[in-house]
Formats: C-alpha cells, structure tokens, sequence
C-alpha cells in the first residue's frame, strides 16, 4: 500500500518562464530548473524551507553586503518563484 504525503515544489513564474512549460525548481547547481516535476527539489515543511531562505540571505548579506548576489535568499527565491502544493506517494 502506497503512503501520501504533503509537500510543495517551487515553480518559476510565468512572467520568468521563456519555456512554453513550467519550470520548477531542481536544486542543481548545474540545470537549476527542470520540467520534470519528478526532478523538482520536494520541500517536505514549507516553514523550514522559508526560514532556511531567509537565513542564507542574513548570512550572505552579513558576510559580503547588501549588494551580493543571493540566488537563494528568500527575496530572490520569492520573487522568481511560487510554491505549489503536490502530493507525493511513497511505496511501502
């Protein structure tokens, strides 16, 4: 019997997406984004994943000003992207 669970992917926003389909966010640091939305990075609790965001944003910003690129920061992450709720189903 297969278990479900909640969680949520980060897809691009459409008026950041030049593809004719979506694009989610992957967590490689090579693609960056996929249209697979089985390769997309799974955020299991959407509050950690936020709070983590904006701690990497303090960090780089503390450690190289506010003028430092931050891919991941929240600001950035929030700006280009939304989270949407899937379901992921685990097999037991």
């Amino acid at each position: 019997m297969a278990e479900k669970q909640e969680a949520w992917v980060l897809r691009l926003k459409d008026e950041f997406n030049d593809s004719e389909v979506e694009q989610y966010y992957s967590g490689d640091e090579d693609e960056g984004l996929t249209a697979d939305l089985n390769a997309a990075n799974i955020i299991y609790n959407k509050a950690d994943a936020e709070n983590w965001m904006k701690k990497w944003e303090e960090a780089i910003y503390s450690k190289f000003g506010k003028d430092a690129i931050c891919n991941t920061g929240y600001t950035h992450m929030m700006k280009h992207f939304e989270f949407v709720e899937v379901e992921v189903e685990f097999q037991e």
